[in-house]
């Protein structure tokens, strides 16, 4: 077993990639532009200060009659807004999918759990409003907070069809998060690891859900997808594992922007 310096150092990407200090501005830039050239609703699914959600049409005149993507960001349940990652939409839109983007509190003001709670509003919200089923997915802890959503007691309770799922370098087992330093902000025990960690939970059955991950991300980042694909693919998910060659825990969800990219297409799929 790994100790807790080891862990620290797997699960600590912004020092896995020193570029972040570059990436994480242009980012923000980047967002800003599309945001200010693009069509979108901002919506209220909720009564807290980020319970609001972006809704990118790829028609100005309708909504698309394919099902909704919903994207969720990370920053590890703790950190960035929405507003950083509206350009992420743009492949999709290409696509002739309308993509939602949603903002939720962050730890420590929440717990994980109240994060997903969150979300299983705004996927309630949406699916009134918008009347059509949702293809989820998210990057990071976005991807865990995905899977989440596609575990049947969940889709249960959104009462709104979930059609398929992609986390893109997801944390699904939260097991490891007790014994990093974050857990001073996400405030986790055993029980809460385990009860909203989608690794151990039942998935809707026969949903499709892909686990991509960068080839250059950490070991412990790679084996959290692999594994829970192999979990989910053993309780009757239809799962994928996915190493993106070249990329890291940054640059994995950029070709999120690029219609023709293999993600933007896999996702695409899924939703069709």
């Amino acid at each position: 077993m790994e100790s807790e310096l080891e862990l620290e150092a797997e699960y600590d990407n912004r020092a896995l990639v020193p570029e972040h200090v570059e990436i994480l501005p242009r980012w923000a830039r980047e967002a800003a532009d599309f945001r200010a050239a693009s069509r979108f609703e901002t919506m209220r699914y909720g009564f807290a200060e980020r319970n609001v959600v972006d809704v990118f049409r790829c028609n100005e005149l309708q909504p698309s009659e394919k099902p909704l993507i919903l994207f969720i960001h990370g920053g590890y349940w703790r950190a960035l807004d929405k507003d950083m990652f509206s350009q992420m939409a743009q492949g999709l839109l290409a696509q002739g999918f309308d993509v939602a983007i949603p903002g939720y509190t962050l730890c420590p003001n929440i717990t994980i759990a109240g994060i997903g709670a969150e979300m299983e509003a705004c996927c309630r919200y949406l699916g009134q409003v918008e009347k059509r089923p949702l293809m989820i997915t998210g990057h990071s802890a976005g991807g865990h907070l995905a899977a989440l959503m596609c575990q049947k007691d969940k889709v249960e309770q959104i009462r709104v069809p979930v059609v398929a799922g992609l986390g893109i370098s997801g944390v699904y087992d939260l097991t490891p998060m007790l014994h990093l330093s974050m857990n001073d902000d996400l405030k986790l025990d055993l029980k809460s690891a385990l009860e909203s960690s989608p690794h151990f939970a039942t998935p809707e059955p026969g949903i499709y859900f892909d686990a991509w991950v960068g080839s250059d991300e950490s070991g412990e980042f790679r084996r959290q997808s692999e594994g829970f694909a192999m979990k989910w693919r053993e309780n009757s998910a239809l799962t994928t594992y996915i190493e993106m060659a070249g990329a890291n825990h940054f640059t994995a969800i950029e070709p999120l922007t690029d219609a023709d990219s293999l993600l933007v297409k896999r996702i695409a799929a899924l939703a069709s």
